[in-house]
């Protein structure tokens, strides 16, 4: 029984944090919900570690991607930049994927909206 509960407990202790395991996203420009008087000049992610971005697109709230001007270098990075074009009034989303350095595959959006 004491052996049982000696290899339960070093179960538990050796599962992996999530807050360790998965790389999360410190910051971002525009923050998420954000209500902005103008066009954003850069889309900007802040991770606290390296992470490969595989995928960063903005879309309108119909769901059409927009072009964002940006490095498609996939080297780790602990931000990554983005240009949008000049956006109209409406409410934006920002989808992004990527890698952390464990291979773990992250994904996460913001939105954000433009006023009239």
């Amino acid at each position: 029984m004491f052996s049982t509960l000696l290899t339960v407990l070093f179960l538990i202790t050796s599962l992996p944090n999530e807050s360790i395991a998965h790389t999360k996203v410190t910051s971002t420009v525009p923050a998420n919900e954000a209500v902005l008087k103008k066009s954003p000049d850069e889309i900007k992610l802040t991770l606290p570690e390296s992470l490969k971005i595989t995928a960063l697109k903005l879309l309108d709230n119909q769901g059409n991607e927009l072009t964002l001007k940006q490095d498609k270098n996939l080297n780790p990075v602990t931000e990554k930049i983005a240009i949008p074009p000049s956006l109209d009034a409406g409410t934006y989303r920002v989808i992004w994927r990527g890698i952390s350095a464990d291979g773990h595959p992250i994904k996460g959006q913001i939105t954000f909206t433009v006023s009239p």
